[in-house]
């Protein structure tokens, strides 16, 4: 029988984790971890008044949210081979955690089965896999803070990185609460869900190709760099809703394969092939301006992204 850590995260969802905790507790998974990011309701103070058997982990640094910053503490404060990481606004039903205990294996990680080939939005951020496979490809982005992405990101890692299969497990074990967009993106920054998706898209497409061909490893600063540049030039505008963009980006001190340090410029760009009409074609351009070991370089390249 497999262990799983739940791992829920709470910042002004009192209401809703007094819904969906009690079910979790009944099912008596190896470890409940509810990691109180600063939340206004106090809502690690009523866990642990009426489910002292839940390990509260509290944030007190950041006024905002950062949802793969607190999945990842909340992931270090646990102890079980496997976890799961579970919104608070998500109801499970009976039987999971003794289905996972039964189904879970190490070459796989998990999420919720497309119900009528789509996935539901909602749970789209539940899942499970191993602890070890977890740690090995670094948990999530923190450069992540806005409305989604870090999970795209964190299942795109898992495959490509470490070769894991998605796997599925049964969609009527998860139920989420209904409620309105506002309540996604109280704490965050960009208020638009479409918005902040086209954000993400273009943050993760940078980074998957700049570690693909240029880098062995980005630090978390010059991540944060990458996705706070994308959210000047998008996030105030109605160009993300907009079928052509293009977006530039400073990248410094990027740590190359051979162990220099280069600063690159990276373009982005959806255009028309003939201008005004044709095929529209993704391409990236990257131009390093400067390296620390080998001296200025003024080589290009581009690819179909």
């Amino acid at each position: 029988m497999q262990k799983v850590a739940f791992v829920i995260t709470c910042k002004g969802r009192l209401h809703h984790v007094q819904q969906t905790l009690p079910r979790i507790v009944e099912q008596v998974p190896a470890e409940i971890i509810l990691v109180d990011y600063a939340c206004p309701d106090n809502t690690g103070d009523w866990v642990e008044s009426n489910y002292p058997s839940v390990k509260v982990v509290r944030v007190t640094d950041d006024p905002g949210f950062c949802l793969p910053r607190a999945r990842n503490i909340g992931a270090m404060n646990s102890v079980a081979p496997w976890l799961c990481f579970i919104d608070a606004d998500i109801k499970i039903r009976p039987h999971w955690v003794e289905w996972m205990g039964a189904n879970l294996a190490p070459a796989f990680f998990y999420r919720a089965a497309p119900e009528n080939g789509e996935r539901d939005d909602e749970t789209y951020g539940t899942f499970i896999c191993s602890r070890l496979h977890f740690e090995q490809v670094g948990g999530y982005d923190e450069a992540f803070r806005g409305w989604g992405g870090e999970d795209d990101d964190l299942y795109a890692r898992l495959r490509d990185d470490l070769h894991l299969q998605e796997s599925t497990y049964p969609s009527e074990f998860v139920e989420p609460i209904s409620h309105d967009d506002a309540e996604r993106t109280t704490f965050h920054d960009v208020k638009g869900k479409e918005v902040q998706r086209f954000i993400n898209d273009c943050y993760i497409r940078v980074k998957q190709y700049i570690l693909r061909n240029h880098a062995s490893e980005l630090s978390l600063e010059t991540r944060r760099s990458m996705m706070e540049q994308i959210k000047r030039q998008f996030a105030h505008t109605e160009e993300a809703q907009q079928k052509t963009y293009s977006v530039v980006l400073e990248v410094p001190r990027v740590i190359c394969r051979d162990g220099s340090f280069q600063d690159l410029l990276v373009e982005l760009n959806k255009q028309r092939k003939f201008v005004v009409f044709g095929k529209r074609e993704l391409s990236m351009n990257v131009r390093a301006v400067s390296a620390s070991r080998q001296g200025a370089s003024a080589a290009r390249e581009q690819a179909e992204a």
